[in-house]
């Protein structure tokens, strides 16, 4: 831990406790659970990544506000990077995706969240158009194993023209990160608080479905593909969309995200020395396949195969 966080505990008044790592992700940041008397808390030290500071003081100010259970902010040093952030729990939502009561009660509750934050007026912010959708996808062109850029890129033509024709129907807000690693269970909250929200700091504007994809094709969670049907089938019907336009949607942002993280998976392993993900990439894989298994992929799926071979690893 850095001197300065030290010196900002201590200005905080949590000089002196027990300090316990808590392991990260993906990004430069780092988290600590402070604990002192029964008193626990969350040191979030952004470092090199402080550019990350302002906008989750920003979207968390607009997720309270909504009523969603985004961490109070107990402290904040944005010049050092550093925040003191209220403690909602050391067990995620991915904990319970395994029973298939609790995985029921987790989607339900994730959906009434996805809802509120769609119906809620948005903050300002990005909102990236087809075209950079698909240019981020081209992690997978410099980073997976095997891959075909001119098969991909003739696949992104198509991919560019659907999600084009999807986001002007209207977007909305999109954590971005939300799936149940980023979920922490409230059992003593009720209605859209009842999940804790992680991780939102890279929120935009998009179109509705995606943290419903975000959730559903989770690489850390294993859910059927029945499962992801009847919640896609769920969300269509509480929120008015159309099933069939939903589905098409669901798909084509499916596979955007999937390709895209197939990239970030084998980058964090090559570039950072984190290879941990890499059992998770026939996972993706197959998520992003049945993706273009939807009418809307007829004429490229094909393409897509041959350009993105099948990871040879069992998830």
């Amino acid at each position: 831990m850095r001197d300065v966080a030290a010196s900002f505990l201590e200005a905080q008044g949590w000089n002196g406790v027990a300090i316990q790592p808590i392991a990260g992700d993906l990004s430069q940041r780092s988290y600590f659970r402070l604990s002192r008397k029964g008193e626990t808390a969350v040191l979030m030290d952004a470092g090199d990544d402080r550019g990350s500071v302002r906008p989750f003081l920003k979207m968390t100010a607009w997720l309270r506000q909504a009523g969603l259970s985004a961490p109070e902010i107990l402290g904040a040093d944005v010049d050092n990077a550093l925040l003191l952030l209220e403690d909602l729990g050391p067990v995620p939502a991915s904990g319970m995706m395994s029973d298939r009561h609790a995985r029921t009660e987790v989607l339900d509750a994730c959906i009434e969240i996805l809802l509120a934050i769609r119906n809620a007026p948005p903050p300002p912010l990005h909102c990236p158009g087809a075209g950079k959708l698909c240019e981020w996808t081209r992690l997978a062109d410099e980073h997976y194993p095997g891959a075909d850029s001119g098969a991909l890129d003739e696949f992104r033509v198509a991919l560019k023209d659907i999600l084009a024709s999807l986001l002007a129907t209207g977007c909305t807000v999109s954590l971005r990160d939300f799936h149940a690693d980023n979920l922490m269970p409230l059992p003593h909250r009720k209605g859209v608080a009842r999940l804790g929200l992680l991780d939102y700091q890279d929120a935009f504007l998009t179109h509705p479905v995606y943290d419903l994809v975000s959730l559903l094709t989770d690489a850390r969670v294993a859910l059927p593909s029945a499962v992801r049907t009847r919640h896609v089938e769920k969300y269509a019907s509480v929120s008015g969309d159309g099933l069939v336009a939903l589905q098409t949607a669901f798909a084509a942002f499916s596979a955007q995200r999937n390709l895209r993280i197939l990239g970030i998976f084998h980058r964090a392993a090559r570039d950072l020395g984190k290879p941990h993900h890499l059992a998770k990439v026939p996972r993706v894989y197959r998520c992003l396949m049945e993706a273009t298994e939807h009418e809307v992929f007829r004429d490229v799926r094909k393409i897509l195969r041959a350009g993105l071979p099948a990871p040879d690893m069992a998830a």
